[in-house]
């Protein structure tokens, strides 16, 4: 579900809500979540934080859509990024965009 709050900001609730068998419901997990406003990668950094980044790689725009070693990467050319969407290996020299994300009621709600 996505929403306009009254300052304009774009809000993507990921539902349903995170249960025990979702891969964020430890920490330390990831997940490809996919909303009205776009797809992201969302990880579980401690118990009741979470970072959201967009799932396009920097390099050439694939689907960033592998998770190991707490670390994305990009099928195409091998691009790494952190949980944070900083570069962590190349040939991608930018970020992937990072959007706040909230967590409450076990639902995650990403602010795009």
């Amino acid at each position: 579900m996505s929403a306009i709050d009254a300052s304009g900001v774009i809000t993507a609730r990921v539902a349903p809500p995170i249960d025990a068998s979702s891969p964020l419901a430890t920490v330390g997990g990831a997940a490809t979540v996919t909303a009205s406003t776009g797809t992201y990668l969302v990880a579980r950094t401690a118990q009741s934080a979470f970072t959201a980044v967009t799932a396009v790689c920097t390099h050439e725009g694939c689907a960033v859509s592998g998770f190991a070693n707490s670390l994305y990467v990009c099928p195409c050319h091998g691009s790494e990024f952190s949980t944070s969407g900083a570069v962590v290996q190349g040939p991608a020299s930018s970020p992937l965009r990072q959007f706040p994300a909230t967590f409450a009621g076990n639902v995650v709600t990403i602010s795009v």
